[in-house]
């Protein structure tokens, strides 16, 4: 139990610093590609034609990879008002396990519509020829995968508080 436990933390911990690095790579490669776009504007020496594609390519998975981020470290919006102002009762703990089960169905639609979405997709991007429009929409459901789990994880943990305080 202990190593599987022990390779979970590891696995966690990749998909984390994986997140981190393709969001901050993709904020990079956003901001190169509009000063290189600004720049040619007034200096014309190349036409960035295909600026647009590879800028909507990387803000769509920097905001998703962002959004599993966020979900992983409990740092998104979540409703915790009552939770909180309940926490001492059973009740607080009952409704903790309901908004976790609230997410994590959320998560598992959009993982599932998310692969729809990209096994109908069939355009390419405008000006990238070979850049199907499938794999920008990737983003959606490889970060709501990522998010189902960590909705498990955060499911686990409300059951687990709430049959620990019942007893």
């Amino acid at each position: 139990m202990k190593t599987i436990l022990t390779w979970l933390v590891l696995a966690d911990r990749a998909v984390s610093i994986t997140a981190r690095t393709l969001s901050v790579l993709a904020l990079a490669a956003i901001f190169v590609m509009f000063i290189a776009n600004v720049f040619t504007r007034f200096v014309p020496v190349y036409n960035f034609q295909q600026t647009d594609d590879w800028i909507q390519f990387c803000l769509i998975w920097m905001i998703f990879l962002g959004a599993q981020e966020l979900v992983r470290t409990r740092g998104h919006f979540v409703v915790d008002v009552l939770t909180e102002r309940l926490a001492p009762s059973g009740l607080g703990r009952l409704l903790a396990l309901v908004v976790a089960l609230i997410e994590l169905a959320t998560y598992l639609v959009i993982c599932y519509y998310g692969w729809l979405w990209v096994m109908k997709a069939n355009a390419y991007a405008q000006s990238v020829p070979w850049l199907q429009m499938r794999w920008i929409y990737m983003a959606v459901p490889v970060s709501a995968f990522f998010m189902s789990c960590y909705g498990i994880r955060d499911v686990v943990k409300a059951a687990t508080a709430l049959c620990r305080k019942e007893r």
